[in-house]
């Protein structure tokens, strides 16, 4: 793969919009991402039309060649007078991250315009962190807990592996090999 995506950064962007604004919102996305196809950095836009249980919701994921370029878009002149328009017809609705680039915070990057790592720098992370996990408390626990039924077992050792991933070995990881998840970033 090539390096010229390597800092490349992605942003989502949810509003949701008030009753009976559609169109208004519709018209200002439009000259929106016409004004910002003409941004330095910028690389495309996709917009998502949920439907369902939130017809109203319209999320706009846009790439940028680096951190640096999508922040001057963000905070130019004209940027900020089109938010501050849009704000007439929906509000910002922020959410939460799910998936595994969630255990790769690391303090000081946003993480909503920071990439998380690639999925194999994760997977040797992860790897490893289970593996000690793993290890180390089959080792301590199967003198006391080895001849459980075999589920019990299983959902023991699973809790203890996902508790201890999320809330210590991951966290600590991420800090330690930061350099190496994020390069240029921490």
């Amino acid at each position: 793969m090539s390096d010229i995506h390597e800092n490349e950064v992605t942003s989502v962007i949810c509003r949701n919009i008030k009753p009976g604004h559609e169109k208004d919102y519709d018209n200002w996305l439009r000259r929106y991402m016409a004004l910002q196809r003409k941004a330095p950095g910028y690389r495309g836009v996709t917009i998502i039309i949920p439907g369902g249980s939130k017809p109203s919701y319209r999320y706009v994921i846009r790439k940028f060649d680096n951190k640096t370029t999508m922040e001057k878009w963000d905070n130019s002149k004209e940027s900020l007078k089109l938010v501050e328009e849009a704000n007439n017809y929906s509000t910002r609705h922020y959410g939460t991250s799910t998936g595994l680039e969630t255990w790769f915070t690391l303090p000081g990057l946003k993480t909503l315009s920071q990439s998380p790592p690639p999925r194999w720098k994760m997977a040797i992370i992860i790897f490893i962190a289970a593996y000690a996990i793993s290890t180390v408390s089959r080792y301590l626990l199967n003198p006391f807990i080895g001849d459980w039924p075999v589920f019990a077992n299983i959902a023991i050792f699973s809790a203890i592996l996902v508790i201890s991933l999320t809330y210590l070995a991951l966290p600590i990881l991420s800090r330690l090999f930061g350099h190496w998840l994020y390069p240029g970033n921490v």
